[in-house]
C-alpha cells in the first residue's frame, strides 16, 4: 500500500509541476485582458497563449490596416492627403522594423516602433485639423492606434 500511495503522490506532483510550468510560460493567461481595446485584441489574436505569436499577429493586422488607410489617403484630393500618405509609409516601415525587433527579442525597440506608429497616425489626423477640414479616414486611423495600443499591451507579457 505504501508503494501505491508514493506512486500516486509522485504522479500528482509531476502533474502539478507540468501545470505550473504551463502557467510560467503564459499558458492559461488571457493576453488581451487589461488591454485598452480587449474585444479588438481578442478578434485579432483569439485564444493565443504565446505573447510572441500574439504580438506578431497583431502587428501583421496592423500592417494590413495601415496599408488600407494609406490606400484610402491616396484616393483623397492631393492637396488634402500628402501628410497622411507619407506618415502611413513611415508607419509601414516602423511596423516591419517592429517585426524584426520582435524576432530578435528586442522588446524595447519593438515598443518604440509601435509607439512611433501611434504618433504617426496622430500626425495624419493633426494635418487635417490644421487645414480646418474634416478627417475622412478618422475611423481607419483610430483603428490603427487601437491595434498598436493592443500590441504594446501584449508586449508586456514578453520577458
Amino acid at each position: 500500500m505504501g508503494v501505491t500511495v508514493n506512486k500516486q503522490l509522485i504522479s500528482l506532483s509531476l502533474l502539478f509541476l507540468v501545470f505550473l510550468s504551463g502557467q510560467a510560460h503564459g499558458q492559461g493567461l488571457d493576453l488581451c485582458a487589461g488591454a485598452n481595446y480587449a474585444a479588438l485584441s481578442h478578434s485579432v489574436v483569439g485564444r493565443e497563449k504565446s505573447p510572441y505569436v500574439a504580438a506578431e499577429a497583431t502587428v501583421n493586422r496592423l500592417i494590413s490596416e495601415t496599408k488600407q488607410a494609406k490606400s484610402s489617403a491616396a484616393r483623397l484630393p492631393h492637396k488634402d492627403s500628402p501628410t497622411c500618405t507619407y506618415v502611413y509609409d513611415e508607419a509601414l516601415y516602423s511596423l516591419k522594423e517592429s517585426l524584426r525587433s520582435l524576432k530578435s527579442h528586442d522588446i524595447g525597440s519593438f515598443n518604440v516602433k509601435l509607439s512611433a506608429v501611434m504618433s504617426l497616425a496622430e500626425a495624419c489626423k493633426d494635418s487635417f485639423e490644421e487645414m480646418g477640414k474634416p478627417f475622412p479616414i478618422a475611423k481607419q486611423n483610430e483603428l490603427i492606434k487601437h491595434i498598436a495600443s493592443n500590441a504594446l499591451h501584449i508586449a508586456t507579457f514578453i520577458s
